[in-house]
């Protein structure tokens, strides 16, 4: 049994040993020669070190080096409401508390004092003068009178009385006109006019 076992153990590697030789190059199995030995020996070598011992210097990048503090730009004068008061105290008082508002967010029914909508700007302005208006603009019409001679401090009412705000004379008027330009100062042509109105 022992015999049996050993001639076919000796056919199988007869065998592997065909297949391989078919497929391997002959000499795949030689023998590699040992690595040369690539250890090194620092022990002979002494450095210097002294010459690296720098005092540290702050780092200023180059970009920075001609870089000035920076100046915000003056402030835009705001613009002239009139070339003249228009000597009566009333209205110039209401066309310089409309001008504090300029630069006001546009925020859809809102009704204080920079982040309003047209009828709340409106309303507030009249407000700081003890005249209450109504923060809508179809009711508003109703508790004002019409004029056929506008005067600053007045109030235009434009875009099928969806929209107002209050003349400054010149063909001018100051309102908060939609989210993007916010609060401004613009010429009553931007929309169709309805009708003047004054509260005085």
């Amino acid at each position: 049994m022992a015999k049996k076992i050993v001639r076919t153990a000796g056919a199988t590697i007869a065998a592997g040993a065909l297949l391989l030789g078919a497929t391997v190059p002959a000499n795949a199995f030689a023998q590699i020669p040992a690595a040369a030995d690539l250890s090194y020996d620092y022990t002979n070598y002494e450095f210097d070190y002294t010459s690296y011992n720098t005092p540290a210097t702050t780092y200023v990048a180059p970009q920075a080096e001609n870089q000035q503090a920076y100046v915000a730009p003056a402030a835009a004068p705001a613009p002239a409401a009139s070339s003249a008061s228009t000597g009566n105290a009333s209205r110039d008082a209401i066309v310089a508390t409309a001008m504090s508002g300029l630069g006001g967010a546009y925020v859809w029914g809102g009704k204080t004092f920079g982040a309003w909508d047209c009828s709340g700007f409106t309303s507030w302005v009249f407000a700081q003068h003890g005249i209450k208006l109504t923060a809508f603009t179809y009711a508003m019409k109703n508790e004002l009178r019409p004029t056929a001679n506008p005067q600053p401090g007045d109030i235009v009412f434009q875009n099928g009385y969806s929209h107002v705000g209050i003349y400054l004379g010149n063909g001018k008027m100051i309102s908060a006109l939609n989210p993007t330009n916010g609060t401004l100062v613009h010429p009553t042509s931007w929309m169709s006019v309805d009708g003047y109105y004054t509260a005085l």
